[in-house]
């Protein structure tokens, strides 16, 4: 095992697959955990080959492209020198927790709401990698990861097709039980319906314990899929909803067409099969958003005197989706830190990033001291709960929470610096500078 793979010093091999190994290293300067894929062990076919090599050189391009919370974060890419053989390499995200590939088997089924809020959050994280030009084109049960609180990331966008660079399109990608028409079809263009019936697929199959589509080889699965309605999911487990068939069969459509024409029209389709929160952060004691604070990552290093005054200064705010929290080109002089929900921030109307819970957002007015014009425009994406501070605010505070707030906002701005480098680096691989 290498001790060393560029700057991250590995710690444990986590996996070993046909082509790559995967390990748990450091990262000395983020000063955390990441897992590292190395592409170690090449097919003898030089077809399989290059196919793989391919795979590698997309997800190298998306390093710092793909910012969402529901989707694994590609922070580095790069080539290290071992014995002297090039060895390729990918920093992830490190995610705990298994895919969502057990919790498709009968016997092992999660209740209904908690499938479709998976199915959900999947819509949110696609229809971010779409408006930046992803296609992911491989969703299984396999490359959605679950984690211990049932949140979600999707995982190995290796196949994806990418906007307006010949280097991505790789032919025949997919995994067969979850593949769309038009992939088995071929030659024929493939947008983000073509990932919304393989999430349908993917959502059957989590309801059921069945794949929608079965076949006893695999002309026999391709047939079904191109040819056959799958039988409605109520009809094999009885607390299905029969407006969840309804909406499962429209996802399966067997042309693009038919299918829901946005991932923003499906997910609101599933909203209504999704359970209730018990409260809203907005209706909390002070007791109780202080317990809420504690958990975000924005307040980790904050002692509890330090948060106490926070909790005592802030105001909770609820925002609708669509309401707008930042307007680019006019003044204001407040600071938010996301506790639920999720943001977008554009600039221009083009999609620059997106806000999960415990990142904050405007602290740059903090860094001028000044109420200047916003650069950029901060919109809720779904119904969300933020911590809303003014610079006045935090200049109130003790000298000791004052500081903690400059360690957290330089935190902030060192991680989005980081981003701005994986960027960089997707852009010089669309050039064909760098990894070749």
């Amino acid at each position: 095992m290498h001790q060393h793979i560029g700057k991250y010093e590995v710690q444990k091999l986590l996996g070993k697959g046909a082509t790559g190994s995967v390990y748990l290293a450091s990262d000395p300067f983020g000063q955390r955990e990441v897992a590292i894929k190395v592409l170690d062990q090449m097919p003898n076919d030089p077809e399989e080959a290059r196919r793989q090599l391919k795979f590698f050189q997309n997800e190298a391009s998306l390093a710092g492209k793909l910012r969402h919370p529901h989707i694994v974060s590609i922070y580095d890419a790069g080539i290290d020198k071992k014995d002297g053989k090039d060895l390729r390499y990918l920093v992830m995200e490190l995610v705990e927790g298994t895919s969502l590939q057990p919790h498709c088997e009968p016997g092992k089924l999660l209740p209904v709401s908690r499938a479709v809020q998976i199915a959900y959050k999947c819509c949110k994280a696609l229809d971010y990698a779409n408006g930046v030009g992803v296609v992911h084109r491989d969703i299984k049960p396999a490359n959605i990861m679950v984690r211990p609180d049932f949140d979600i990331k999707v995982a190995d966008f290796g196949a994806a097709q990418l906007a307006r660079s010949d280097t991505t399109q790789v032919a025949g990608v997919g995994s067969p039980a979850y593949m769309s028409p038009e992939q088995i079809r071929g030659g024929e263009e493939i947008d983000f319906r073509s990932d919304m019936f393989s999430l349908g697929g993917v959502l059957y199959h989590a309801l059921t314990g069945a794949r929608p589509f079965g076949g006893s080889t695999a002309f026999g699965l391709m047939e079904e899929i191109l040819s056959k309605d799958p039988e409605a999911p109520s009809a094999v487990r009885r607390d299905v909803p029969a407006a969840l068939d309804e909406v499962l069969l429209r996802a399966l459509g067997k042309s693009r067409d038919e299918r829901y024409a946005s991932w923003e029209d499906f997910a609101r389709a599933l909203e209504p099969m999704l359970s209730e929160e018990d409260a809203t952060i907005s209706s909390l004691s002070d007791v109780e958003e202080f317990n809420a604070m504690r958990r975000l990552a924005f307040f980790k290093r904050f002692s509890d005197t330090e948060l106490w005054e926070v909790v005592r200064a802030c105001r909770c705010r609820k925002v609708h989706a669509g309401a707008e929290l930042i307007r680019e080109g006019e003044p204001d002089d407040h600071i938010y830190v996301l506790a639920a929900g999720m943001l977008k921030v554009t600039q221009r109307g083009k999609l620059l990033n997106a806000v999960s819970p415990g990142e904050c957002v405007g602290e740059m007015v903090y860094a001028r001291r000044s109420s200047a014009p916003r650069s950029a425009t901060v919109t809720a994406m779904e119904m969300s709960w933020v911590l809303d501070l003014r610079v006045a605010d935090i200049e109130g505070f003790s000298e000791s929470c004052r500081a903690r707030f400059s360690e957290a906002f330089l935190a902030v701005m060192a991680e989005r610096l980081s981003m701005m480098g994986g960027r960089l680096l997707a852009l010089m691989h669309e050039q064909k500078v760098g990894l070749v």
